[in-house]
């Protein structure tokens, strides 16, 4: 005889995902008379039919999400919306690409199969600004051609009318203590060509890779000597040295968020690190820009619509540059 845990497995994918009820009569049968559905004046599979068809019922109004892309930053980008989505009409939202993370401990997520998803009318989600119908549509609904954040680029886009949750949001460690003089730092970003990618996008305006330099490295080990230093980020990540305690590629996505969530302030590159820190708006956040030269930083700024890689880059953080004098709205390095 099945565990009632295989039960449980049964009914939730063949009667709640598929819409399979014929294996409430399997589970209830009149054999099976043990079985607490089996009632006195009601049978067991006529009950558990009604019970599933009520929770069917209750995700009716979903829409279901799907992503463009899929690396670190490009999901975290989209954890608001679920939230913003059920306050604007009070239902949650349905995934089923087995490739997301982010959304784990997200309160306003059903995730279900591909095949039960697809009944479901799609909500495209582009986090950036490459759609120029969508960023001409945010410039006339704000007056403004900067993004005050991706999350309200998103709804105003997808028709939200209040943006109720301007961050994202992975819903976890949000309570953490915050240990005074801890610094989180990330050296270095993902390498573009594992994704058959350029690894400068010189269209967007850069001239360098997402690498701290030896010199911002030396600025952030001389300014935070008297603090505790945590790195973080993949194994083969450029070293930071000094006394930082070494952590690259001994953390996963959520241990990593840990660490973020504990620090007064996090240092980074554009990244997926930097993204995750944007989910815990008591730390301090400030970003080194070092893949922009001082033509583009002085005519771009964060959350520009008119360059999509800007589009990126949160306004709420402070940014720094790779030189020795600001430029724009970055300060130098040796400012960190």
């Amino acid at each position: 005889m099945a565990s009632l845990v295989d039960l449980f497995r049964q009914i939730v994918e063949h009667g709640f995902n598929r819409g399979d009820l014929s294996i409430a009569d399997e589970i209830c049968s009149d054999a099976l008379i043990e079985h607490e559905y089996l009632a006195p004046r009601a049978r067991g599979a006529d009950i558990l039919k009604r019970q599933v068809t009520a929770a069917r019922d209750g995700l009716a109004g979903m829409h279901r999400l799907t992503f463009p892309f899929f690396n670190i930053g490009d999901q975290i980008a989209t954890t608001p919306i679920p939230e913003n989505y059920f306050n604007s009409t009070g239902e949650r939202v349905v995934i089923s690409d087995k490739r997301i993370w982010a959304f784990k401990h997200n309160p306003y997520v059903v995730v279900l199969d591909e095949l039960e998803a697809e009944q479901y009318p799609v909500l495209d989600l582009m986090p950036d600004c490459r759609l120029q119908e969508q960023a001409r549509n945010y410039a006339e609904l704000t007056n403004s051609i900067t993004a005050s954040s991706q999350a309200e680029y998103m709804c105003l886009n997808l028709g939200f009318k209040d943006v109720t949750l301007r961050h994202p949001r992975l819903y976890c460690y949000e309570d953490s203590r915050i240990v005074p003089d801890k610094v989180v730092v990330h050296t270095t970003g993902s390498d573009r060509t594992t994704r058959a990618q350029a690894p400068i996008r010189t269209a967007r305006g850069e001239d360098a890779l997402r690498i701290m330099s030896d010199n911002v490295i030396a600025s952030i080990l001389k300014n935070y000597a008297d603090w505790q230093v945590i790195q973080v980020g993949g194994e083969c990540d450029k070293p930071l040295g000094g006394h930082s305690i070494d952590l690259r590629g001994k953390t996963d996505y959520w241990e990593t968020a840990r660490e973020i969530a504990s620090a007064a302030r996090f240092i980074g590159v554009n990244s997926g690190p930097m993204h995750i820190a944007n989910c815990y708006p008591r730390v301090d956040k400030r970003i080194v820009l070092m893949e922009f030269p001082k033509q583009t930083l002085l005519k771009y700024r964060p959350g520009d619509l008119r360059n999509w890689a800007f589009s990126w880059i949160d306004p709420a953080s402070t940014f720094f540059n790779r030189f020795n004098f600001d430029v724009g709205l970055t300060y130098s390095h040796a400012k960190l």
